[in-house]
Parts: C-alpha cells; structure tokens; sequence
C-alpha cells in the first residue's frame, strides 16, 4: 500500500517531460548513502574512484548525520545534503535546492529509509543507479537496476560506479583526518599519562546488537593475557550508553582505560591509528580500524565477513563461526549464540599472530 501511494504521489508532481535520458558522461553526480558508520565507510573506495574518473565533474553526497560525520573532510566531496532524524521534513527542505542541480546521475549506494528512493526520483536525474532487491520494492524508481549477487558491499558500491565508466584502482577504506585530530589524540593519551613507547591495544566489546557481541569475560580473559605478554596499554572502546559494560571490563584488566563515547568520530579514529592492535566485534569502529590500517582481530557470529569484513587488507584476521541457529533469527536474537563458540584462545593466538606490528 505504501508503494501504491508513492506512485500515485510521483505521477502526480513528476512533470510529462522529464530531463532526456542520455549516454553522454556525466558530470554532476548525487551519491546516496544515508544509513550507518560502515555503510557509509564502504562508499569510500567508490567515491575516490569517481573522483579520479572524473576530476573536473560535481561530486555531491545526501548522507545521513552519523554519515556526514564519517565524510566531513573527504576532499573527492564537493557539496553535501544531510538528513535528520526527520527524514521527510529534511526531504522537503532539500528538494527545491537539489533540483536545481540538476544532476547527470544519482548513484544509489544505500538507504533505509523508503522516502529516499522516490524523492530521487522527483529529482529527474537521466540516471538513477542501484542494486535492485534492496529498495523494499521500489527497484521500478531506478533507471538501471543492477542484480544483486554475492559480493562485498564495498565491490558492490564499485559496481554501481563501474556503470557511469569509472575505474577502480584502490580497495582501501578511508577516514580523512586533519591535524588537530591527531593532536586531540596525543593530548587524550598525555592527559592518561600513557607513554608513546608502550604499544595501545584497542578492545572494542560493544555492538548495535546483541548477537554481534562477544562475551566481556573473554575480552577480559585476552585483555589480561595481553597486558602481561606485551606490556600494552589496554584501551577500551565504546559509546556512551555502554559505559557501565567498559568500567566493568575495565577495572578486571590491569590498567585498562574506559572510553566511552568521550571522543568525536574523527579523534577516536586518530587514535585507533596510534594502536598497536584493536579486537573487536563486526560493528562500526571495526570498519574504522581497517580505514585507519590498525592490524585487527574481528568477531563474526551470523554475519558473513565476506559481505561485510575486511576487503584486500592484509594485517586483518577475521574469525568466524557458523549459524547455530536454523533458522537464523537475525536481530532478535538476544543472546550470541553463534560468538560463544570463539573461544580466549582462538583470539589470543591471532592477537600473537599480529604482534608482529606490536613494538614493546
């Protein structure tokens, strides 16, 4: 019924003569990315291929808050149109100024929110791109649809690209910094006496959800291992409504630091370049470990990481398990089932394995 309603919405303020649709190259491009911090994160390969594709064209993003935040220092950007929590209303806001740009292309890489697709559509772009199967029933808005195989997000967001004759020569995630982030760093770790010759190692026990989240009794257990085997400082990670779960975690660790939310995206980042080593579980601060090439230990339950783990990094070990469950219950699931079969040991030894880039 909704869908029937955005129909008959669009036929009745879409105009009988649209912009032509044509072949030519395109040189003001919309790219769509308005969902979480690794979605937007996995964007960032394509966005730089484009930009090297075609240095001279627009390049414009309609992101989400936690988005903009990811790509606010992207120098591949030139414009950015944010969305708010009222996603409507920021659609509306938005429309007479984006139609004015009057883009060659609107490149779908991901959105959440059905609104989204149809107000591209009311944007009258010659192309709209995406993957088809993904747009709860609204592939009929895009002009040429893309068919969704088994591939990471990160190749798919290529692909969508590939269609406007970009080329790709990187895979690597990117998390542009500034200077005063890392010294907001340095000053974070002066403030906790931390000196620079004592490896940081990243614990990050949090997780959108709770079938992503390994035990904090084993982070504790590898925590403890580590600060004895390598001498690290330990540095634990999370936002601020999982402060109470890193004070806990925190005070069973031999000097370990609770971070819990205190830190902007872009310092956190600054500071995951600074360690040693981050283990932690499939969630957003994972994909900025890979952005910021921290060697890495990632916790996989029922999600697949060759959908959504690392991609063509090297100092990355990703264990992973089997679904315990038949069916699988997704994000209902309260209990992480799959996880407890990642045992201390397993991610010890892959901690050691990567120890090669710890200098104590």
């Amino acid at each position: 019924m909704k869908n029937k309603l955005i129909k008959a919405i669009l036929w009745a303020l879409t105009p009988k003569e649209t912009r032509p649709r044509h072949d030519a190259i395109p040189s003001k491009f919309l790219i769509v990315s308005t969902t979480g911090l690794g979605d937007t994160l996995w964007g960032t390969p394509a966005i730089r291929s484009l930009r090297q594709s075609f240095p001279e064209s627009t390049i414009a993003v309609l992101t989400s808050e936690i988005g903009y935040e990811v790509l606010q220092h992207n120098k591949h950007i030139d414009e950015f149109f944010v969305l708010n929590s009222s996603t409507i209303f920021s659609l509306l806001r938005l429309l007479p100024t984006l139609k004015k740009q009057q883009f060659d292309a609107i490149l779908v890489f991901h959105t959440s929110q059905r609104a989204v697709l149809p107000f591209c559509a009311l944007l009258e772009a010659p192309q709209i791109i995406g993957t088809a199967g993904i747009n709860k029933d609204l592939d009929f808005l895009l002009t040429k649809p893309l068919k969704k195989t088994y591939q990471h997000e990160i190749a798919r967001r290529l692909d969508i690209i590939k269609q406007v004759g970009a080329h790709v020569a990187d895979y690597s995630l990117e998390m542009m910094l500034r200077k005063e982030d890392e010294q907001a760093a340095g000053r974070f770790l002066d403030t906790h006496g931390i000196p620079s010759h004592i490896p940081l190692v990243g614990l990050h026990p949090g997780a959108k959800n709770s079938f992503k989240q390994w035990p904090p009794e084993c982070f504790i257990e590898v925590g403890r291992r580590l600060v004895q085997h390598l001498g690290c400082q330990i540095l634990i990670s999370g936002d601020r409504s999982e402060a109470l779960l890193l004070l806990d975690i925190a005070s069973k660790i031999p000097g370990a630091i609770p971070i819990a939310g205190e830190l902007n995206l872009s310092t956190f980042t600054a500071l995951l370049k600074k360690m040693s080593l981050f283990i932690t579980n499939d969630t957003g601060p994972m994909h900025l470990a890979f952005a910021a090439k921290t060697p890495t230990v990632a916790l996989f339950g029922p999600t697949d990481p060759n959908l959504c783990g690392p991609f063509h990094i090297q100092n990355a070990i990703t264990l992973s398990v089997p679904k315990t469950c038949r069916p699988c219950l997704g994000k209902p699931c309260a209990e992480p089932f799959c996880l407890y079969q990642i045992g201390p040991d397993q991610v010890y030894d892959a901690a050691l394995e990567l120890s090669q880039y710890v200098t104590v």
